[in-house]
């Protein structure tokens, strides 16, 4: 049986580049269907998701997949609108967050695990820096959207590394 995998767009669509996730998700899925599944290479095994929930609400999210690939926003001391990081799950760290509501990626899966869920065993993230999360508009800035074939490319490179691993 093949590893069902779950790409999951964070973000709000609210807070302009921050909603980058959710878009690159959407376009993603649309050109997938378009070209009769070809980014696919027709794998009925990864499933896409547009999502705004954090912390602990992703779990219910996540489980019952084997891989999850994110795509969201990050903040850097000295951002570069676009730029992608392509980290792994085991590169993130416990930080605490805003509030004790808050849990981390790290923290969501290993309370899955103790809760006897199936959660991803693999975690991969498509890390887009944005130079501004926090102004509320909607729509990308002109910076984001050129970015977004660039970051449309990469996920699709990773869904095939993974595919063949």
């Amino acid at each position: 049986m093949a590893k069902r995998t779950l790409v999951l767009g964070l973000g709000n669509e609210l807070f302009g580049d921050d909603g980058v996730g959710i878009h690159v998700v959407r376009r993603f899925r649309q050109k997938a269907e378009e070209k009769n599944k070809a980014l696919l290479e027709g794998r009925p095994d990864i499933d896409f998701l547009e999502c705004s929930l954090t912390g602990l609400a992703l779990l219910d999210v996540i489980v019952g997949y084997d891989t999850l690939v994110i795509i969201d926003t990050i903040k850097s001391p000295s951002p570069e609108t676009g730029k992608i990081r392509l980290l792994d799950g085991a590169e993130l760290r416990h930080i605490p967050g805003p509030s004790p509501h808050y849990v981390s990626i790290p923290q969501m899966t290993e309370m899955g695990r103790k809760l006897g869920l199936k959660v991803p065993s693999e975690i991969k993230i498509i890390a887009v820096e944005a130079k501004d999360l926090y102004n509320l508009g909607e729509g990308l800035t002109a910076e984001m959207k050129k970015a977004i074939p660039k970051i449309m490319e990469e996920l699709r490179m990773l869904l095939t590394q993974l595919a063949k691993s």
